[in-house]
């Protein structure tokens, strides 16, 4: 069975490492890339369309936040599924990343076993 292959960006660094520390035994997901901030972000899921499945994005960012992230992809017609993992909860930023085409909308801090599951359905 092929894994669920993950790119994460998100500047917070130890989150990413928690992230990758639960699901590297996992048999069904995989953390395959990872970004600190937007730009670097934005140059993986142009360039790594087909290695990766599902997109793991911070809104808060430095040099590009999550919001430009997913207007950049829209612009250049990348359809790939993203789950937002913020701690920004607001509703007009909710609805407004709705309209960008996300599948998810996880509030920090969350439960590991939630996300695992939000990526597997």
């Amino acid at each position: 069975m092929n894994k669920i292959r993950i790119l994460a960006v998100d500047d917070n660094k130890s989150l990413i490492e928690m992230i990758k520390e639960y699901f590297k035994d996992n048999s069904e997901i995989k953390i395959v890339y990872e970004a600190h901030d937007g730009n670097e972000g934005i140059r993986l899921i142009e360039k790594k369309q087909e290695e990766y499945d599902i997109i793991l994005l911070d809104l808060i960012m430095p040099n590009k936040d999550g919001v430009a992230v997913l207007e950049e992809m829209k612009e250049k017609n990348i359809n790939k599924k993203v789950i937002v993992l913020t701690s920004y909860n607001t509703q007009d930023m909710i609805r407004k990343v709705s309209e960008l085409g996300i599948c998810y909308f996880m509030l920090k801090p969350f439960e590991l076993d939630d996300l695992e599951r939000r990526i597997i359905e």
